[in-house]
């Protein structure tokens, strides 16, 4: 049986980096590794063709910013160093492809906003079956919004 992976969505919410939290705690507990996966998409999906490869570059490094910051709270978390990754595209397709194209990932890892505009699109999408992560079957993880580091470690051990 080769490595399992648990794959962690970033995004700009406030939840993510509980997730993250979460996610290297649960990987360091479950000999597993962890990948946060960046998704940079436009606001208009046919603008990638007519973008210069400079601004396109610029928008990669920003989200290898992002998640070297993240990065270092898996590492506070758990002392390890997840694999990071930026893919260009829409959210939905690249959650897919990345699942679909890496078989060792057993667990995905969603964190769920608070407030009154639910839980986020991922996690309804989750909740209600109508998406699916890939065209096979992974667990779906959904940490809950508000928690603090000690609840979220009590969570994941």
């Amino acid at each position: 049986m080769g490595e399992r992976k648990l794959l962690c969505i970033a995004d700009d919410s406030p939840e993510c980096r509980a997730a993250v939290y979460f996610g290297a705690l649960r990987a360091a507990s479950t000999d597993a590794k962890l990948i946060i996966l960046r998704v940079v998409e436009p606001m208009d999906p046919g603008l990638w063709s007519a973008m210069g490869e400079a601004m396109r570059e610029r928008l990669r490094l920003e989200a290898l910013d992002d998640l070297q910051e993240l990065s270092d709270v898996a590492w506070q978390a758990a002392g390890l160093a997840p694999d990071l990754v930026v893919q260009e595209g829409t959210l939905d397709h690249q959650i897919r492809a990345f699942i679909d194209a890496t078989p060792s990932v057993k667990t995905l890892l969603l964190a769920a906003a608070a407030g009154r505009g639910g839980p986020g699109p991922l996690v309804a999408a989750a909740m209600r079956g109508g998406f699916g992560f890939g065209a096979r079957a992974v667990a779906i993880m959904i940490v809950p919004a508000g928690l603090s580091d000690e609840e979220l470690a009590d969570l994941a051990t």
